[in-house]
Parts: structure tokens; C-alpha cells; sequence
């Protein structure tokens, strides 16, 4: 919901994404729903109306019962949106990504730091603190990290860092609350196991190892989600974590050149993108934890396309289980 008019590309994978990780891992799924909640702007009144031309759930609902679900809501907010944004156990999520792909016959190497890579004539070789590793083509999907991969291929990537700091708490809410305005800071209250994860800021920063929790944030963030849940500000901070956006860069000279812009990341698209440097080394960028299944089918097709098979991702049909089997 939050991308319906400013990404719709975007909102578009997310709803489509959403659906199709609750039929393939229902288990990382949240039961609840969220809610986008907020105030009667022209912002609100145009985004339902492009979240209905986009055929995206997003049903109006009583005021008096969602004050009821949630007394500690303000009592001024007006227009309140249930969507079918959920939360997701990322954790859980990537490990049945790992167990599913060895069991289809992929190798999982932990704790293995590539060192080096060597282009060779047909293909590349990987020396790890484990080892050498021989491969036909390399997809860097490292996120903040893909120019630390893409730098031992003697290329970069046009990417912005734009760091995020959330803060935990205990719920005051059942379910996860969106502030339901034009995409900035402290939009979120998302609800993990009875805590409130309160974000996120937006800071530009030069690399992922600079990234910290932001001193100033708690208060900030506190401060700005008052405005809908006004006791997030009395309610004693439990831990603070800080997290990295690898967003895509356009493709023109200067941004390939310079590969980071100081700009406020929430103006970037949410999208991913592919690229290919050098031949068969191919680097994804952008996108997001819901669309990281999308983005893997994406990349597996092209490098089927590069063999000259017909064959196709199936990660959208086949459910992601330490019991999944894979048939090849």
C-alpha cells in the first residue's frame, strides 16, 4: 500500500508476492492484517483510488471498531485501511530457502569468504578461505555488499545506501500499524511475537559498515508515530537495531562512476535490477524481502535463456518445507 503511487510497478510484485510466499511458506506468514491509518489528505483519497485501479485489497473500515481493537490509537484519526500487508518471519524465511535448495541438490557453504575471483575462459574461479570453487556464471545478490563482490570482477555497481534504525518495544497494538500518509520516516509499527518494531529513518551513508543505530532516532521516531499511537512515546525502549537499503542507481555514466548519491532514499524506486559485468557475472540490485523470490526467478531464467533451455522457475509452485522434494 505504501507504494501504490509512487512505485506501482512495485506495489503490484509485493501483492502478487504476498500471495505467493502464503501459499509456499504459510508458516514465515502473519494471521493479521495490517492497518493504514491516518487522517483525511488528498495523499489517502489517492491512494485507495490507485490501489483499486491496481485491483489491490484495501477495504475502508468502521472507525468505532478498529478503536475498539486498538484503544490506544488517537481518537482524531479519520480514515482507517485494511490491506493484505502481513508480516514475515525473514529468519525462518531464509533458512527454507537454504534446506529447500540443498535438497533439490545445491550446496550451502557457511562461514566461506570469497577471497578472489578469477575470469577464465569458461567461467570463473572462486578462491575461498575453503577452497577453490569452479562456476560457469556468478550472480552477486549481496545486497549492501555487491560492490565488495563486484569489486573482485574489476567492476561497480551504481547503488545508494540508505540506512534505517528501528527501535523494539512492547506492543501497544495486536497487529501491525501503518501510518497511512506519503512514504517518510517512522511510518511503521510493525508486530513480531507481542513487540513493536518502531522505524525506520533514512540516512544516506557512504558504505554498510558504517551502519549503526542512530542515536537521535529513538526520540525522533517515538515522537513522529505519537501522532497515531500516542503512548509508543511512554513506552520504555527495549533494544535498537540499525539495517542497510542497497538501492539501484540509474544506469547513466556518472552513476556508474560515482556509484553513490547522497540523496534521501525514499525518492528511489523500490524495484530491482539485473546486471550483467562482466560476461555471465550477474549482479541484482534493489528490490525488497518480499520480492526477493521474484527477483530469484527472474535471474534463474535468464541464465536458462543463456543455455538455450526451456525450462523455468518453479519456486512460485513449490512449497519451501524441510520435506520439500525436488524432482530436478
Amino acid at each position: 500500500m505504501r507504494y501504490v503511487l509512487r512505485d506501482p510497478i512495485v506495489a503490484q510484485e509485493c501483492a502478487d508476492e504476498n500471495a505467493t510466499i502464503s501459499k509456499i511458506a504459510p508458516e514465515v506468514v502473519g494471521e493479521l492484517r495490517n492497518y493504514f491509518v491516518g487522517f483525511n489528505t488528498e495523499y489517502a483519497s489517492r491512494a485507495l483510488q490507485a490501489a483499486k485501479k491496481l485491483h489491490l485489497k484495501a477495504t475502508e473500515l468502521d472507525l468505532r471498531d478498529v478503536f475498539r481493537e486498538i484503544p490506544s490509537l488517537n481518537t482524531d484519526l479519520a480514515v482507517a485501511v485494511e490491506t493484505t500487508d502481513r508480516n514475515i518471519n525473514a529468519q525462518r524465511f531464509c533458512w527454507l530457502n537454504c534446506s529447500s535448495a540443498e535438497l533439490c541438490g545445491g550446496s550451502l557453504f557457511q562461514g566461506t569468504q570469497a577471497r578472489a575471483i578469477i575470469q577464465l575462459d569458461d567461467g570463473f574461479r572462486i578462491e575461498t578461505n575453503h577452497g577453490d570453487l569452479c562456476t560457469e556464471y556468478i550472480i552477486n545478490a549481496t545486497g549492501p555488499w555487491i560492490n565488495t563482490v563486484a569489486a573482485k570482477l574489476d567492476t561497480s555497481i551504481p547503488v545508494t545506501f540508505s540506512q534505517g534504525t528501528i527501535m523494539v518495544q512492547k506492543a501497544l497494538s495486536p497487529r501491525g500499524i501503518q501510518h497511512f500518509r506519503e512514504p517518510s520516516d517512522a511510518d511503521a509499527y510493525i508486530v513480531h511475537d507481542g513487540y513493536g518494531w518502531l522505524g525506520t529513518t533514512s540516512t544516506p551513508i557512504n558504505n554498510p559498515e558504517e551502519a549503526s543505530p542512530q542515536p537521535w532516532a529513538d526520540a525522533y521516531l517515538k515522537k513522529e508515530f505519537a501522532q497515531i499511537l500516542p503512548g509508543v512515546e511512554d513506552q520504555p525502549t527495549l533494544s535498537t537495531f540499525a539495517g542497510v537499503r542497497a538501492l539501484a542507481d540509474d544506469d547513466h555514466p556518472e552513476s556508474a562512476k560515482n556509484h553513490i548519491h547522497f540523496e534521501n532514499g525514499r525518492r528511489k524506486s523500490r524495484d530491482f535490477r539485473v546486471i550483467q559485468t562482466p560476461k555471465n557475472a550477474f549482479h541484482v540490485i534493489g528490490g525488497k524481502l518480499t520480492t526477493a523470490r521474484l527477483m530469484a526467478e527472474k535471474i534463474a531464467d535468464v541464465i536458462c535463456d543463456k543455455e538455450r533451455r526451456s525450462a523455468r522457475c518453479q519456486t512460485a509452485k513449490e512449497p519451501l518445507a524441510a520435506s520439500n522434494v525436488c524432482d530436478g
